[in-house]
């Protein structure tokens, strides 16, 4: 999986996933629910968003990174999910997107796992290799950034606008996105199909919370 220098490979999809979990510099939600974007960027990290006076946006997402496939939800900083009730959301069977299955693998960044530390159970229970990123690309980054610029794109649409409408059509901006023809690489949800995507998939909650916290 890790090639010299700390970069990373990989050879089919969901072998390896990159989990992103980072405070939005641009966007935060209103008192009537809006998700309202500002151009420039807060000064803002963990320990001093407060300070702001703002609700800031919290970016969850989940990378494969043999295809550039993702899936990422977002919330106020103030009632942010449970990292593994995300994960259910991302490895699960999905309605309105294909991409789903647990990975053999999964990148995450230091203050995830110190956060919640119960992500190690993963190795022992479904055999999922946590490794802490060395750089911030083993992070996915770019896909973040991505993600980022659809918000505004999507929050002018009515359906979107709210905070609520927006977790409600997660699994469609999702997949949107991941069909869009960039020019530069292979559509990332075809090619995350067309390569025998492996990976147990869990679609009952209940069960996924015992494997998860056990």
């Amino acid at each position: 999986m890790k090639g010299p220098y700390h970069s990373y490979r990989s050879d089919y999809p969901n072998q390896v996933h990159q989990l992103n979990f980072s405070l939005s510099q641009n966007y935060y939600v209103l008192k009537n629910g809006e998700i309202h974007y500002q151009a420039k960027k807060f000064d803002i990290n963990w320990k001093n968003f407060d300070k702001t006076g703002k609700r800031h946006l919290v970016n969850y997402l989940i990378r494969d990174h043999f295809s550039g496939c993702f899936y990422a939800e977002i919330f106020p900083v103030d009632n942010i999910a449970h990292i593994g009730d995300f994960l259910f959301d991302a490895w699960r069977q999905k309605t309105y997107y294909e991409f789903c299955g647990v990975p053999a693998n999964m990148i995450i960044g230091r203050h995830i796992l110190e956060r919640w530390p119960e992500l190690q159970n993963l190795k022992q229970t479904l055999d999922v290799n946590i490794e802490l990123a060395q750089n911030g690309f083993a992070t996915g980054v770019r896909a973040v950034r991505d993600w980022e610029h659809s918000i505004k794109y999507y929050s002018i649409f009515e359906n979107y606008k709210t905070l609520p409408g927006f977790q409600q059509g997660a699994e469609i901006i999702c997949r949107d996105l991941n069909l869009r023809q960039t020019g530069k690489t292979d559509v990332n949800l075809i090619k995350w199909m067309e390569n025998e995507p492996r990976g147990q998939v869990i679609n009952d909650k209940a069960t996924f919370d015992r494997l998860f916290r056990p």
